[in-house]
């Protein structure tokens, strides 16, 4: 809380390493963000996403088309980057990456026919205790780049579950399986599902099966990192 406190009153300095942020510089510096492990290209990191998910999924979880900005790693400056917007209530980082990663989507072929973009939700208990969802602020970033409407009333977590990062990767897998459900609202043909972090990719898979199940025929993926192996 006084943390959040210290960047609402002063905001021109790194959330990561408490420098001051120059005319350019939003949230965090030019330093750290140079310690993202970024992907090389929108294609190298579909690549990537696909391999993960297809060596944990084979052929249970088949998304349409996929996008990653960063690799993930334990204890560097985009863990730091994602705290802050998480559990300090920086909400407006997850905006800034999801422009970011809506800017990076387009530098490659953005399907024309996306219909909208759905945040992995939170359960509402977890909501009410960060006063916001994570990925429905980097969503927006994202539908700001792309043009497309963020629909988050079309996906619910009925379960509350575990943070993932508190669990080993075999609980991993199985602690979000059945925690979802979809709205009651027409379900649109496409998809862009949207999380902050990918780790073993169940969480993502289990929001997916849920919009399948309600009528979504084709899901596309986006996260603003995907968990290296370490």
């Amino acid at each position: 809380m006084m943390e959040k406190m210290f960047h609402l009153l002063f905001p021109d300095v790194c959330v990561i390493c408490g420098s001051l942020l120059n005319g350019s510089e939003r949230y965090c510096c030019t330093a750290c963000i140079s310690g993202f492990d970024r992907f090389r290209s929108p294609s190298e990191a579909e690549e990537v996403l696909r391999h993960a998910i297809a060596t944990r999924f084979s052929d249970k979880f088949l998304f349409d088309r996929g996008w990653s900005l960063f690799w993930f790693h334990k204890d560097n400056s985009l863990q730091q980057a994602l705290h802050a917007m998480k559990y300090e209530g920086l909400f407006t980082i997850g905006t800034l990456f999801g422009h970011q990663l809506g800017q990076w989507m387009l530098q490659g072929d953005v399907p024309g026919d996306i219909d909208c973009v759905v945040p992995v939700p939170l359960h509402y208990l977890k909501k009410v205790e960060r006063s916001f969802n994570q990925a429905e602020k980097i969503a927006e970033g994202i539908a700001q780049s792309i043009h497309k409407p963020v629909r988050p009333e079309l996906l619910k977590r009925k379960r509350y579950t575990e943070s993932q990062t508190s669990l080993p990767a075999p609980l991993r897998r199985k602690n979000p399986a059945g925690a979802f459900q979809a709205g009651k609202s027409s379900m649109p043909p496409h998809v862009l599902l949207v999380d902050d972090v990918i780790t073993t990719g169940a969480t993502i898979a289990s929001a997916a099966s849920a919009l399948r199940a309600a009528g979504v025929r084709r899901v596309s993926i986006a996260s603003v990192a995907l968990a290296a192996k370490e």
